[in-house]
């Protein structure tokens, strides 16, 4: 025993020492591995929000597109009315301006790259602010809109099947790529007398411009912040 206690003396600086350098092997070893982990879950958050970006910005290229095709059927709707309710003469221009009266318009969007941060866990953006703005954006936002976009595409069937047929010669004459084309009364005269056609592209008028003052114009501004801050979150996060 007190050899021991001898040998114990003698050496404890070096016993010390090995402590010390395993103990130090083990807390780099971790923090290496902990370095590890969080520069490749960096890498896929960067790539998901890079993700997210690219789609946002297709989305407000839809977006754009489609006020612009909703702001031309408004301004045909109230054309029609106003020659109608004046006693306006047919004339053939006037078959395009018919055509607009009602657009089976949809948002284009994608939602992939959300999903693919869903499936991974949400808590990989490190940003809680960014984090909760995707998702009031894709799961509340995006939700919302959809609902009333079929809202106005149930209305649009309900048209076209009860409102253009008997008194057009056909309806949805769209070229290929747009809505343009012509729609043509099979008696125009009748139309102005029409009280439930009257009503109808009347409320249809009402209804499109509530549609995209509320709706589209709030999913076009939450769309434009949520690229700008990702924008910014972007160049923070990348070296």
């Amino acid at each position: 025993m007190k050899r021991l206690l001898n040998t114990l003396r003698e050496k404890w600086p070096e016993y010390v020492l090995e402590i010390l350098v395993i103990t130090i092997g083990i807390y780099g070893a971790f923090e290496l591995n902990n370095y590890g982990q969080n520069k490749a879950q960096r890498k896929v958050e960067i790539e998901i929000l890079k993700g997210c970006k690219t789609e946002l910005m297709a989305d407000l290229l839809d977006i754009n597109i489609n006020l612009k095709d909703f702001e031309k059927s408004i301004q045909s709707l109230n054309l029609i009315i106003e020659v109608l309710e004046n006693d306006g003469t047919y004339h053939d221009s006037l078959s395009s301006y018919f055509n607009y009266t009602l657009l089976p318009i949809h948002f284009v969007h994608s939602t992939s790259s959300f999903e693919m941060l869903k499936s991974k866990g949400l808590d990989i953006v490190s940003n809680q602010a960014i984090r909760g703005k995707l998702i009031s954006l894709y799961d509340s936002q995006y939700e919302l809109f959809l609902q009333a976009e079929k809202e106005e595409l149930d209305e649009v069937q309900y048209g076209l099947r009860h409102m253009l047929s008997g008194r057009f010669e056909s309806g949805f004459n769209f070229s290929e790529s747009t809505f343009s084309g012509t729609m043509v009364p099979i008696d125009f005269e009748s139309l102005k007398r029409d009280k439930e056609y009257l009503y109808f592209i009347k409320t249809q008028r009402n209804r499109t411009r509530s549609y995209i003052e509320y709706f589209y114009a709030n999913l076009k501004n939450s769309v434009e912040s949520m690229i700008h801050d990702l924008e910014l979150e972007l160049n923070r996060l990348e070296p």
